[in-house]
């Protein structure tokens, strides 16, 4: 499967020229690690890939231009980025990509960003190399080293792995972890009583193709239906999704009484970083109150318990183009199971950006999906909206712009819900 991250951000203004985006990116690409490197397998998987410098690597093959046909538009936008995040990153080449699309309007372009989970583990996406804000780091990194031959490759991994116990004991407790965790969220997790992921249009083994759509929300209204229900912003994001999540399996003829949908919430976790935590999404609750209180009770606990600080920190922080913390959401997804879909909450940057002195309006991100995920959604809050991006397989989810509309209703409905809440 496809494992990149993707973002469409929405630009106010004339495209720049493709030769000055390049000049742009050049320029601050030796300030990354991997950005100029790409995978060396170890022969007979022996070993963990290298980084090594790519002996072909030229800025023709990441940074390219497109435009949209006359009259553009944000679906037709949308179906282009659908298009480009289901193709597979080449593995021989750099493992990212950036898109300028010109002619969404009259008075807008694109960007469309992909990169792979690899090289945000290491450091910001793609897009923060094109913006006009400093990066973090200052000085360049260390150049990638030449490719060894294969059988050198090998005789090294395994000469350091007969010598040296670290590496097999770092694999030892690597695993080690990953199964105690396993065991914790199962034996811990109240919610375990859910019981398996329900078998719907979002439960489906990915295919080849994708769809993506978007939604925009002011945080503002998102904020007045915190006041009004109490929790935190995330519990009104949840509450949202499961509104729309259940109004579209109705209309598709599901049952939904009674139905939780089992959401893997990657949390705030201090010193941890990004823990998981697991919020049923009761799709058979239309009324939003009752659908927001349960969600609420349900992290009420985790939250108490002082291991995950509250998502709306997230979402209300001053950050920059959240690519590492979409990487992060995405390695909590791989190593966990039990769930119907991935939500992720990300910081964005409460100031306006620009690119080459072109204003930022909209940053759309797309998870990756996993195992038995017929959709990821994802939002951003910047510069005062949520930006929600929805990434569906192209067969589960057919009519992904209905869901989209449904988001967006469920989002406008949750202000007007009375603010008495329900025990």
């Amino acid at each position: 499967m496809p494992l990149h991250a993707g973002t469409v951000a929405v630009f106010e203004g004339a495209a720049p020229d493709l030769r000055e985006l390049r000049e742009r990116v050049a320029a601050r690409l030796p300030l990354l690690a991997h950005h100029r490197s790409t995978p060396a397998p170890v022969p007979l998987r022996q070993g963990r890939p290298l980084w090594v410098a790519d002996p072909a690597f030229s800025l023709e093959h990441h940074v390219h231009a497109t435009a949209l046909p006359d009259g553009g538009g944000e679906h037709e936008l949308a179906a282009l980025a659908a298009r480009l995040f289901e193709r597979p990153l080449q593995r021989g080449r750099a493992l990212w990509e950036l898109w300028l699309v010109e002619n969404v309007s009259s008075t807008r372009f694109a960007l469309i960003a992909k990169t792979h989970l690899a090289l945000l583990d290491s450091g910001p996406d793609v897009l923060a190399l094109a913006l006009d804000a400093e990066l973090t780091q200052r000085s360049p990194a260390p150049a990638p080293p030449p490719a060894p031959a294969p059988l050198r490759l090998l005789l090294e991994t395994l000469a350091e792995r007969a010598t040296s116990p670290r590496e097999n004991l770092e694999h030892a407790r690597a695993a080690g972890a990953r199964a105690r965790e396993e065991l914790r969220w199962r034996d811990l997790d109240p919610l375990s009583l859910i019981g398996p992921p329900v078998r719907s249009q979002l439960y489906a083994r990915p295919g080849l193709g994708r769809r993506f759509a978007w939604v925009d929300a002011g945080l503002k209204g998102a904020r007045r239906s915190k006041e009004r229900l109490g929790g935190t912003l995330n519990d009104v994001v949840l509450t949202a999704l499961a509104g729309a999540l259940g109004t579209y399996l109705r209309e598709h003829g599901q049952d939904t009484d009674g139905q939780l949908l089992r959401a893997l919430v990657p949390l705030a976790g201090g010193a941890e970083g990004l823990i998981a935590g697991y919020a049923p999404l009761p799709v058979g609750i239309e009324d939003p109150r009752r659908r927001h209180a349960e969600i609420s009770r349900a992290l009420d606990g985790l939250r108490a318990s002082g291991r995950a600080r509250s998502a709306s920190d997230l979402l209300e922080s001053a950050g920059s183009a959240p690519g590492a913390t979409v990487g992060r959401a995405t390695r909590l997804a791989l190593r966990h199971h039990a769930y119907d879909l991935v939500i992720a909450n990300l910081p964005g940057p409460q100031r306006r950006l620009t690119l080459l002195g072109r204003e930022l309006a909209a940053l759309y991100p797309a998870l990756p999906l996993l195992r038995t995920q017929g959709l990821s959604v994802a939002v951003v809050s910047y510069a005062g909206r949520l930006c929600f991006g929805l990434l569906a397989d192209y067969d589960a989810i057919a009519d992904l712009d209905l869901l989209a509309t449904l988001l967006a209703e469920s989002l406008r409905e949750l202000p007007k819900a009375p603010a008495k809440r329900i025990d």
